[in-house]
């Protein structure tokens, strides 16, 4: 019994001079103070993983991801439109309600008020065919033997409110879409007043300064056949080519 108790008496002399050693205040191995004198392993806890392992990137590597990452990130409009004149000259098909379709071409103006809005001034020419022609002015006389051309003016407000892109390959085509509504007149022999109109397109921009337009316009008004007065809805298709002034922004 006498060595079981020597023994114990030994062993708490040890673990007192162990810790008499760990809360001493001279400097050890690793710096001053308590903290650093536990090792971790005392307190159960597996060691913290170091912060810069896995980190080093082969720099072939990192910069082929950063040419991808640039790659991928968005890029400029190639066009400024905000405080800028745009011309355009159109050209397609005229689809009247009572008569037959008929080729269209025009000019058109516009002011950019903002990236979003412009404000558009637009002149068409477009004829007034039928293929009962002959037959209608023996009987009806609709024309009476004026001329058969019809002239479009109108002054729109337009809004763009998506701006997108295409992207095919490395080359990225932006374009915008827009809807616009406005008022004029049809001048022609069968039709002299207020006209409406109302449609979409989309723009594609080409360059700094140039533009492809694509677009689809309702013009509703009244036209005169003999003692009727009928309201119509005649569509015009177009695809034009746009400059935009000043050539740089």
């Amino acid at each position: 019994m006498a060595p079981l108790i020597g023994g114990v008496l030994a062993a708490a002399l040890v673990v007192a001079y162990g810790a008499g050693e760990l809360a001493s205040p001279e400097p050890i191995a690793g710096g001053n103070g308590n903290p650093l004198r536990v090792p971790i392993s005392i307190a159960g806890q597996e060691p913290p993983p170091d912060a810069n392992a896995g980190t080093c990137v082969d720099p072939a590597v990192k910069a082929d991801l950063d040419a991808k990452r640039r790659k991928r990130s968005v890029k400029d409009r190639l066009i400024q439109k905000t405080n800028r004149h745009e011309i355009a000259v159109r050209g397609g098909h005229y689809v009247s309600d009572l008569f037959d379709a008929t080729p269209v071409v025009g000019l058109a103006y516009a002011y950019h008020l903002t990236e979003d809005f412009a404000v558009e001034a637009s002149g068409a020419y477009t004829r007034i065919t039928s293929a009962g022609g002959p037959e209608l002015e023996r009987t009806f006389s609709v024309l009476e033997g004026r001329t058969r051309r019809a002239l479009l003016f109108a002054t729109n407000l337009v809004w763009a409110p998506l701006h997108a892109k295409l992207q095919s390959g490395a080359s990225i085509l932006h374009f915008d879409v827009y809807a616009t509504a406005g008022a004029g007149v049809v001048d022609s022999a069968l039709s002299s007043g207020v006209a409406g109109n109302g449609g979409f397109g989309f723009m594609f921009l080409a360059g700094r300064a140039l533009a492809f337009r694509f677009d689809v316009r309702d013009y509703v008004y009244r036209q005169q056949l003999l003692t009727r007065k009928v309201v119509v809805n005649d569509l015009a298709v177009t695809l034009g080519l746009s400059v935009m002034l000043p050539f740089t922004e």
